[in-house]
């Protein structure tokens, strides 16, 4: 197996956008089929140390994961973009956790995590392609990516 099989080439630009529109339409969705509020998203790791993973019930994790109702669906996406999230580098946590999740302006981001806004625009891509992979490798393999065709020309 060649790498280039394992690791996709993507259209960066399109699969910001779908990750934007994920976040901008679809996850309001999910929260409300899984009646939660954007507080369900814990607050990004700001001062770079490593965390304890929580010690929650494995076993009542898992029959989560195996209802069928959608509210149980929409709660497993949930935490599958919340372990994503929390994966991203810390830059990247700051972009997407104060554009998306807190909903502040791309300026107000831009500000705290003290880039100018042509760098700042470049890093959201970044970040959003970032997300895209690590949300796609978690239990759901919600997928967000868009995989260039063989026949498209960087």
């Amino acid at each position: 197996m060649d790498l280039i099989d394992l690791i996709p080439n993507l259209d960066e630009v399109a699969t910001a956008e779908k990750v934007k529109k994920f976040f901008d339409k679809d996850l309001e969705r999910l929260l409300r089929l899984a009646d939660e509020q954007r507080s369900f998203f814990r607050s990004v790791n700001m001062d770079g140390m490593p965390k304890a993973p929580s010690s929650g019930n494995g076993q009542e994790n898992m029959v989560v994961k195996y209802v069928s109702s959608e509210s149980a669906k929409a709660k497993s996406i949930l935490e599958d973009v919340s372990v994503a999230l929390n994966h991203c580098s810390n830059t990247y946590q700051l972009i997407l956790y104060y554009r998306y999740i807190k909903g502040l302006a791309d300026w107000q981001v831009a500000q705290k995590v003290q880039y100018s806004n042509t760098r700042y625009h470049q890093l959201k891509i970044a970040a959003c392609i970032e997300f895209a992979e690590r949300l796609h490798v978690q239990s759901n393999q919600l997928d967000l990516r868009v995989v260039k065709n063989c026949n498209d020309y960087e």
